[in-house]
């Protein structure tokens, strides 16, 4: 009992703990003071945490152009079908609406990876309607692909029509949306590569040319790593970019702009972003949290499931807290468990919950007297079963004595007589007496 109630006391103190750390966190609170930016809307996140540094209007669904093409490269990519050899299907007909194409015909056969290069680099329509015909079975099914896979991401603003970004009514994203699917593409190795190519030399069936990326942010930006451009009538000109400064990438979206000062655009919202805020780290993986004592020789070491920082403004303070939430301490504990969350607060509000893992296996002490009171409770009804078999047997027997007892004694007399009628005698055979005459001599010898 003593125990027990030591135990729950120490539960408590460690469920209610909790640390204070000074420092500075931005939730896009640098808005006010960021660059203008001519366009519709805009935004920059942190490439490692996904935190909104700043924007405007980020949330307002847009016309995407050709950005839509990163979805389209992703799942692409994600199909583990690169190397296989395509065939060109019947195309659409594109019309006059300007589109870009390397003049596929039907019938031609391309590596996946050289179609979505040419897509990705040069925004070759045509290529990316056969790289989703060759995924997803057509350009429908493939569709589908993506809006599946734009919920899985949260891109709730989004709703894809077609793999290639040209203008059709519904087909929409939100500048937050795409600063996700960007955050997430740009965490694979293979999309990495492929946007940062500045120039693909197409060599197809009936066309070939170098063919320069349209991204001009290369141009004008050196820490530049990437990702996508867009131009249509409806969406105008739109942008999704990276850059790399000091071990820290940034990725910046602009939907909406009027012209090609979208790139100066970009370059200055994201060097502001890089100048303007900073990583201020949290908690560090497997940094020891608390430990849990469980009686007087049993203990349970707690650590940080994950590295955790937050985006600090270099222009304002913000409190960063954190408290301990423990939700699975009862005995059994298993080593690499989670047993409970530290929550992560930005003056006052949860932010995030980083995971807490027990570094220690810690079972439940073994209670003697509860196992000595189960073996002689078994042994007592083992031994009442017993008795209760045993009186039953007894009770059999004397029921078919008692049976034997009460037979008839006519009945074992007609049974006697049965059993001596069965038995065959042997048939015996009557003597035959014969009668001797005795004659005198006088009668045997007559006289003549």
């Amino acid at each position: 009992m003593h125990m027990n109630k030591k135990w729950m006391i120490l539960l408590l103190v460690i469920t209610l703990l909790c640390s204070m750390v000074p420092g500075q966190a931005l939730a896009d609170v640098i808005t006010a003071s960021a660059p203008d930016v001519t366009a519709t809307s805009y935004i920059v996140i942190d490439g490692s945490t996904g935190e909104v540094l700043f924007g405007k209007n980020y949330q307002q669904q847009c016309a995407p152009a050709s950005i839509t093409k990163i979805m389209t490269a992703i799942l692409a990519i994600e199909s583990g079908k690169m190397d296989n050899e395509v065939t060109v299907p019947e195309l659409p007909d594109f019309g006059d609406s300007g589109a870009v194409t390397v003049h596929l015909v039907k019938g031609e056969k391309y590596t996946l990876r050289s179609l979505v290069e040419v897509m990705m680099v040069a925004s070759a329509n045509d290529a990316a309607y056969t790289v989703a015909n060759a995924v997803g079975g057509s350009a429908d099914k493939f569709v589908t692909m993506m809006n599946e896979k734009a919920k899985e991401l949260d891109m709730t603003g989004t709703t894809f029509k077609n793999p290639h970004g040209l203008d059709e009514d519904g087909h929409v994203v939100t500048a937050e949306d795409m600063a996700k699917l960007a955050r997430y593409a740009m965490q694979n190795e293979t999309f990495r590569e492929i946007v940062m190519i500045q120039q693909v030399d197409w060599k197809g069936v009936s066309y070939e040319k170098p063919l320069p990326t349209t991204n001009k942010l290369f141009s004008i930006m050196p820490e530049a790593t990437g990702i996508k451009t867009g131009n249509s009538n409806n969406a105008q000109r739109t942008l999704v970019a990276s850059a790399q400064k000091d071990g820290r990438e940034l990725i910046g979206v602009i939907l909406g702009a009027a012209d090609e000062s979208i790139f100066q655009s970009m370059k200055k919202i994201l060097t502001y972003g890089f100048e303007h805020t900073k990583i201020v780290p949290v908690i560090q993986k497997e940094s020891l949290e608390t430990t849990l004592q469980f009686g007087e020789d049993k203990q349970v070491r707690v650590v940080a499931g994950e590295d955790y920082s937050v985006i600090q403004s270099t222009d304002n303070a913000s409190i960063i807290s954190y408290q301990r939430r423990l939700t699975n301490v009862e005995l059994p504990i298993k080593k690499n468990t989670q047993v409970g969350v530290l929550e992560i607060l930005v003056d006052g509000s949860v932010v995030h919950e980083v995971p807490l893992i027990a570094l220690d296996d810690a079972r439940k002490p073994i209670n003697w007297l509860f196992i000595i009171t189960l073996i002689l409770s078994v042994v007592y009804i083992a031994s009442i079963c017993s008795r209760i078999v045993s009186n039953i047997r007894r009770a059999q027997r004397k029921k078919a004595a008692s049976r034997a007892k009460t037979v008839p004694v006519e009945s074992k007399r007609n049974q006697y007589d049965n059993l001596v009628n069965s038995v065959e005698h042997p048939t015996q055979t009557a003597r035959t007496t014969t009668k001797k005459t005795l004659t005198s001599s006088r009668d045997r010898n007559p006289r003549g």
